[in-house]
């Protein structure tokens, strides 16, 4: 009777190490997101200009890059005039800067989604914060 028990308990065991460490989180993100998913998570968003997180908020939508100044973290609800026109290019993001000055990054994301830096043939460009996130804890 105690040699059953305990084959039970060892096969019970093993039966619930290998249903638990199997498990995946449905609600995590995929670790490597498309360019698609990652211009859907720069939309979704406002972003504070790393240095000038009071200052330099921007946004993105239907292909336009906005920014809006501010003043200890009030911003002004109109951008300023002279949006940038962006792309996806393969999995790059092209903005247009304007006058030839054409930007192409490649554009990762750490920190629960709250962090986004754009890498520009391999060396940091710039970093952008996500507005009202908990970024802080990451820094």
């Amino acid at each position: 009777m105690k040699n059953s028990r305990n084959k039970f308990l060892v096969l019970f065991t093993l039966i619930s190490t290998l249903t638990f460490t199997n498990c995946e989180n449905s609600n995590e993100l995929p670790t490597e997101l498309s360019i698609q998913q990652k211009v859907a998570l720069l939309e979704g968003s406002e972003w504070l200009l790393k240095g000038y997180e009071d200052r330099v908020m921007h946004t993105f939508k239907d292909g336009k890059q906005f920014t809006y100044y501010g003043s200890s973290n009030v911003f002004s609800e109109t951008p300023i005039p002279g949006a940038f026109d962006y792309t996806i290019t393969g999995n790059l993001l092209t903005i247009d800067l304007n006058f030839g000055n054409v930007k192409t990054y490649e554009v990762a994301f750490s920190c629960n989604n709250s962090i986004v830096k754009f890498y520009e043939n391999g060396e940091l460009n710039s970093v952008l914060y996500k507005k009202g996130s908990n970024y802080k804890s990451c820094l």
